[in-house]
């Protein structure tokens, strides 16, 4: 009979065809690399949840013709903890679109024992079908932060995008580094900064540092994730193996005396813009934290360092000259009106860390081949 249902480990080859078919317009087998990170992420993190399974849509003739990925996670709200399932990886086959396929998946996906439905980085269509189905789009969050660095090496950056200017992209490197170097040298330039500010003091940190910045810089928010270590660490190990943006950098920055002012965990590859998975820290000390988290990116060879809106540093973002840009919406739905004022309010800390964005599916490296 064709309906929703639970995803199962048998499901798997044919889930992760349907992805390939509906994101990389490929038909055909998948590559049991792709299979085998969809049983990681879905059936084996350590916030698995027989309450809140993914979900499939099933044709009685042809099988999974859709599919909603479901992350549970662990979250305190208020000093009570709260059961979170983040959803990702909505995918519809053309099949699957004239019985409303995905607007049941998400239905159902609203219907489940969760205290809060979140998403980050959804596109249009999948805001309007959010809406549609009864949930919001979390404002403060939305919006990503750029510095930029390297003027006009991030221009090539940004022209590289667009597929048909790559062959100009492509004559630009001589030129726009000898244009950077002449911009960066004037004081009248918005990416001047003083040569005391270049330099970058963070150390590497031990994950069991990185947690209790997380624990303790987080606490003041009514809303704030809850990580034991060995899910914390490996959370860590699958963020660090997406790759698309360089390799993950992780820094912890100390005051003067030696306290610890706040963290920060980046990509990085040089000639590339740098994506920040998570900063944090001392309210006191934010600036110092960002200032050190620019410093070292431009030290290691980054062009700019983005990242996703963190409603109480606004004012020190936009002090360290960053631009803010809606480029996809963050999600929320709750039967709890507290938790999604909290989230609306930006009384939450929510990082490119607690929602999707940390995992590989958007990698370019799935390939077509099993």
């Amino acid at each position: 009979m064709s309906g929703v249902r639970e995803f199962r480990r048998e499901d798997l080859p044919d889930v992760a065809e349907l992805w390939l078919r509906v994101f990389r317009s490929y038909d055909g087998a998948a590559p049991t690399a792709l299979s085998d990170y969809f049983e990681d992420i879905f059936f084996d993190s350590p916030w698995q949840d027989q309450k809140l399974p993914s979900l499939v849509y099933e044709d009685d003739a042809s099988g999974p013709v859709a599919f909603l990925g479901v992350m549970p996670r662990k979250m305190i709200f208020r000093n009570q903890p709260v059961t979170v399932a983040v959803a990702t990886q909505l995918a519809e086959d053309e099949r699957a679109r004239s019985a409303y396929a995905a607007v049941k998946l998400v239905k159902s996906y609203f219907s489940g024992p969760q205290d809060l439905s979140y998403s980050d980085g959804a596109n249009e269509s999948s805001e309007r079908l959010w809406r549609a189905s009864g949930g919001d789009i979390a404002l403060l969050y939305s919006l990503n932060w750029t510095r930029v660095l390297r003027p006009a090496q991030y221009a090539r950056v940004l022209l590289e995008r667009r597929k048909s200017w790559v062959p100009f992209a492509r004559l630009l490197p001589p030129a726009s580094l000898a244009f950077d170097s002449l911009v960066l040298r004037s004081r009248l330039s918005a990416y001047w900064k003083p040569e005391s500010m270049q330099t970058a003091a963070g150390e590497e940190p031990s994950d069991e540092s990185l947690l209790s910045c997380i624990r303790q810089f987080s606490a003041d928010c009514a809303l704030r994730p809850e990580y034991d270590l060995q899910a914390f660490r490996w959370l860590l190990a699958r963020a660090a193996e997406k790759r698309m943006y360089g390799r993950l950098r992780k820094r912890l920055v100390r005051e003067s005396n030696g306290d610890i002012a706040g963290w920060y965990l980046y990509y990085v590859e040089p000639g590339r813009v740098s994506e920040v998975l998570q900063f944090g820290g001392r309210p006191k000390s934010i600036s110092k934290v960002l200032s050190d988290l620019i410093a070292d990116a431009w030290n290691q060879g980054a062009v700019a360092v983005s990242g996703e809106m963190e409603p109480r540093y606004v004012k020190e973002l936009g002090k360290e000259r960053c631009h803010f840009v809606w480029t996809g919406g963050v999600l929320a739905q709750s039967r709890n009106p507290a938790i999604l004022q909290a989230v609306q309010l930006g009384d939450a800390f929510l990082s490119r860390l607690e929602g999707e964005w940390w995992a590989r599916f958007s990698d370019p490296d799935w390939n077509s081949s099993p």
